[in-house]
């Protein structure tokens, strides 16, 4: 199912962003996959937003992001990851749409653990900024767009849960990878022991 949601548009009240009850393009496991079109401009104040991580990445216009000490302007290039448990908030400007992509932090907590062989000593945190122009960010985008293209057109696949969850192991292996957070160290020094 494809769906874009507007916010915010013409002088009407805005959606409010619900992880109860999204409007989404997909979920695939532990990830899911919403286009959000923002008609004007939008604010958000996210405290809380849920138990997992989101990737925002704009396919149009700009967005001043603020997490924690951090603010930068999100664009085309430059996308932006909201940790669980890490305030945020949000400028979105005129003409912004952008892919959402939704990550559950247990899954991805108990992947990287199964990775690294050891139990987490403290909460996985990411960058806030996503540098998409980066070789490993771009070969994690082609896996996200990979699952975009096979669920818009209902392929085989993502009716079959075994290949869904090893799909969602590659997506998320190659983002804790690509993306720098608080495991990166361990997570390059194991690779370099299996080399």
């Amino acid at each position: 199912m494809l769906a874009t949601v507007q916010i915010a548009s013409g002088g009407k009240a805005a959606l409010p962003f619900d992880p109860a009850e999204p409007v989404y393009l997909a979920t695939a496991g532990a990830i899911g996959l919403y286009y959000f079109d923002y008609g004007t401009d939008a604010r958000m104040n996210a405290d809380d937003h849920g138990d997992f991580y989101v990737v925002q990445i704009p396919l149009s216009g700009t967005a001043r992001i603020t997490c924690g000490a951090e603010e930068f302007d999100s664009s085309m290039s430059v996308a932006s990851i909201l940790s669980p448990g890490r305030p945020a908030s949000m400028e979105w400007h005129e003409g912004q749409s952008q892919l959402i992509i939704r990550l559950s932090r247990g899954t991805l907590e108990e992947h990287l653990q199964e990775i690294l062989g050891s139990p987490l000593d403290q909460p996985l945190r990411f960058e806030p900024q996503m540098e998409l122009a980066s070789p490993a960010v771009r070969g994690w985008r082609e896996a996200v767009e990979l699952l975009e293209h096979e669920v818009a057109n209902h392929a085989a696949i993502t009716g079959d849960s075994a290949a869904m969850e090893e799909f969602d192991r590659i997506v998320l292996t190659q983002f804790l990878s690509a993306q720098p957070n608080n495991y990166s160290d361990r997570l390059r020094s194991l690779a370099q022991s299996l080399t």
